[in-house]
């Protein structure tokens, strides 16, 4: 895989979580949420703005949350106001998610939905973000849609779903996941899950300070 087309799949992995209106790339979703009432969690540590870095470096990542419905509020814009000045620019018009976050096991991971489901996408669908922290920097890992799809493909997953194909030279690749709640949470816990979520999709961001 050449440097420009690895550099433009890692940006259209982040616009799966950031931007979803805008999606050109791979993702994986699933029907069913990937954790337990029980496992929700709140971390106040997260909520502020963060300044997306290298291919993201054009976008702001803003945090809120609602303690009393333990929900975040994710909204994205773009660095520059509204102008755009590089095509990386154009990929970060406003967009509104909504999400839970939920420690299964030792790791961290936001269940989220887009927040506006009549304009972009189906209420039900819920894509899940490994999360990792550390002072002033955020990192979000989304599953490898690729890898997911090999996995279902070769039946080395106990996960159900489908695969969406489309495209060229450089398909897109969609899964929608339907197994059960408990499935999907097995699956984050085990060594699977663990190589699902690829260091070659992993967004970086930096706390803005104010």
């Amino acid at each position: 895989m050449t440097k420009n087309v690895s550099k433009r799949m890692l940006l259209q992995l982040a616009l799966l979580v950031l931007n979803l209106p805008l999606l050109t790339g791979c993702w994986v979703q699933s029907v069913y949420p990937f954790y337990r009432d029980s496992d929700v969690i709140v971390d106040s540590t997260l909520t502020g703005t963060w300044a997306g870095d290298e291919e993201l470096k054009s976008c702001l990542l803003k945090i809120g949350l609602d303690s009393e419905s333990q929900t975040y509020k994710l909204e994205l814009s773009s660095s520059k106001g509204g102008i755009v000045k590089q095509e990386s620019d154009a990929q970060c018009e406003p967009a509104k998610l909504e999400g839970r976050l939920a420690q299964v096991g030792h790791v961290r991971f936001f269940d989220v939905t887009i927040d506006d489901p009549d304009k972009f996408w189906p209420a039900t669908l819920q894509i899940v973000v490994k999360i990792e922290i550390e002072k002033q920097s955020l990192t979000l890992i989304p599953l490898d849609a690729e890898w997911m799809a090999n996995a279902l493909d070769k039946n080395e997953t106990k996960l159900q779903g489908r695969v969406q194909e489309s495209g060229g030279l450089l398909p897109i690749v969609g899964v929608t996941l339907v197994s059960p709640t408990s499935d999907l949470r097995e699956f984050l816990v085990s060594a699977d899950g663990k190589l699902a979520f690829s260091d070659s999709g992993r967004m970086h961001f930096s706390r803005r300070q104010q």
